[in-house]
């Protein structure tokens, strides 16, 4: 790995690890500059403000989100469902590394338009991602719609009230599951 490569990514590893435990206000040039055992002229070098930091770090993070999602095995029949459903609730059962990084993102992107763009770009490549996956079990593309519209908001509240609900992780899995599928055969 070249030496400005490898300069990158120590600075990109570092301010994931600073937003999954300190926030969006932990993250400071200085502070990445610190802990990465840099000069703040350095690290400014790669990354002029704290905005493109957030920026490169949403095009790394996320994009490692869609390749996982896109390592996903497409659903050829019903039952192949349930794993991924339960999967992807028990992120935000057990408040994943995943989890805290959208948190943080959410929360900024309510400040920073620019943060806000990245996040509805990344949702909408979800969609396709997703749609992809359960184009197998799917009436048809309403179907189809339907149930992802379903799925990805729900995970994402989910992520956020999990530990507060009266349902266990293994009921809301059955419930969800039941709703897609209801949603897929066009049963609606």
């Amino acid at each position: 790995m070249p030496k400005k490569s490898a300069k990158v990514e120590r600075i990109l590893d570092i301010a994931i690890e600073l937003l999954k435990t300190e926030g969006d206000f932990g993250v400071t040039m200085r502070k990445v500059a610190s802990v990465a055992d840099m000069s703040l002229s350095n690290v400014q070098y790669y990354f002029k403000t704290k905005d493109d930091l957030l920026k490169a770090v949403a095009d790394r993070y996320f994009q490692q989100c869609l390749d996982d999602l896109r390592a996903l095995p497409v659903m050829e029949e019903e039952k192949a469902l349930r794993p991924i459903v339960s999967m992807l609730l028990s992120h935000g059962h057990e408040l994943s590394d995943m989890c805290r990084i959208f948190r943080e993102y959410w929360a900024i992107s309510t400040r920073n338009k620019s943060i806000e763009s990245y996040l509805s770009d990344y949702y909408q490549t979800m969609v396709v991602v997703m749609k992809e996956k359960i184009a197998p079990l799917a009436k048809d593309q309403t179907s189809q719609s339907r149930a992802v519209s379903i799925l990805i908001p729900f995970v994402e509240g989910y992520s956020v009230t999990a530990k507060a609900m009266p349902v266990s992780l293994d009921e809301m899995v059955d419930t969800i599951e039941a709703m897609l599928l209801v949603n897929l055969r066009g049963d609606y």
